[in-house]
């Protein structure tokens, strides 16, 4: 980027509550904001591991007027939102909090546009295209990965297509997240691996984008090095608060990096896979994170190059290109120790050929691989899933 020449934006619209039992001072976020009662979206995992009844004890005790949804599924989808806009326009709540992964705050996110514009919620995908903020949505996550709290985004699936849809609008910031470590301490093992990779995702795509500026290489370089840090010691114990704390840092701060620096060719994939075939958002991005950033190395040597650093790899006496390797090789490395699947036919997935066309085309059309740092093709995607095979 040149500073005399090019712009650019950035902004956070999220109040941010991090802190280690923070969550129990949700009743002072919801009296700030005045609200009279609040609607919790989330799913049977939290309910539970014992996350929503702590939610519960907190609001009681401070005599605050609450309805819960714990049918949130892993891929929240149209027919779902329709459901839950129905029971939040019966309870006359006026404010939702998303309480889990990225699924229960996308969900919250989907029922705010549903309540507050009319016709049918397939109307706004795509930037921009919501034109009412719809009640306030709180989030609480508890998984170190989407990025959600933070973000203007929701993912949604749309059945009968098959079809992830994503919808961006200022609308969608929530108004406040509350960030408490503590509450990924029951998140199992397989979750926390490819949430964490999900967050990876994000940093290294939002940092090497073609849309990245200094603010958000500044954001997703950071975050890639705490995620290299911190992510193997979490998997391996999640009621370790050190290295929870820092997951769920680095997962805001991704997020927030990939507001303004965008995802790219990782993600124009893998949101057709969990569309079709149901692969977890966190696990196809596992599987092509490593294929896309070797893709990508040509683009700048001298990011990949800092990628590698960031993870703790040695890259003294290599020149560029060498050193710029070893941060795929890095990610690779990840993925084996966190015992993820590195191809589709382990997870029971077999693509014909007509299948992977149309993966490619899907993530083409999408627009989302606009953003990627080396231009992409309908066949180098192609190329890309046939590596994951």
């Amino acid at each position: 980027m040149n500073l005399l020449l090019d712009t650019f934006e950035f902004g956070l619209h999220t109040q941010l509550h991090f802190g280690v039992g923070r969550v129990k001072q949700l009743p002072e976020v919801i009296d700030k904001y005045n609200y009279k009662k609040v609607f919790i979206c989330t799913d049977e995992g939290i309910k539970n591991s014992g996350g929503l009844e702590l939610i519960e004890k907190s609001l009681m005790t401070a005599g605050i007027n609450y309805e819960v949804f714990t049918g949130v599924e892993p891929d929240p989808t149209l027919r779902v939102i329709k459901k839950v806009e129905a029971l939040f326009q019966e309870s006359n709540c006026d404010a939702i909090i998303g309480l889990g992964g990225g699924s229960s705050i996308d969900t919250a996110k989907g029922v705010s546009i549903a309540v507050a514009n009319p016709g049918d919620i397939n109307d706004y995908e795509g930037k921009n295209q919501v034109p009412n903020r719809g009640p306030d949505i709180i989030a609480i996550p508890t998984t170190a990965g989407t990025g959600s709290e933070i973000t203007h985004a929701t993912v949604l699936k749309d059945e009968e297509r098959r079809y992830k849809m994503g919808i961006l609008s200022e609308h969608l910031h929530p108004r406040a997240a509350i960030l408490d470590p503590e509450l990924l301490t029951t998140l199992p093992k397989g979750l926390a691996s490819i949430t964490g990779m999900d967050a990876l995702s994000h940093a290294v795509e939002s940092y090497t984008s073609n849309q990245a500026h200094p603010i958000t290489e500044a954001l997703g370089l950071y975050a890639i090095e705490l995620i290299g840090k911190w992510l193997r010691p979490f998997v391996a114990d999640r009621t370790n608060i050190e290295a929870a704390s820092n997951m769920m840092l680095a997962s805001t701060i991704a997020g927030a990096a990939f507001i303004w620096g965008r995802v790219a060719a990782v993600h124009a994939l893998s949101h057709p896979l969990g569309g079709r075939y149901k692969i977890a958002h966190g696990m196809a991005n596992s599987m092509l994170l490593p294929v896309v950033m070797e893709y990508n190395l040509s683009s700048n040597f001298g990011k990949f190059k800092r990628i590698a650093l960031a993870l703790g790899e040695e890259v003294d006496g290599l020149n560029e290109r060498h050193a710029a390797q070893k941060a795929v090789k890095s990610v690779k490395e990840l993925v084996a120790d966190l015992e993820i699947p590195t191809n589709l036919i382990n997870l029971n997935v077999n693509l014909s050929e007509e299948e992977i066309q149309l993966v490619a085309q899907e993530a083409f059309d999408s627009g989302i691989a606009t953003a990627n740092p080396r231009q992409v093709t309908v066949k180098d995607l192609e190329t890309m899933v046939q590596v994951i095979k």
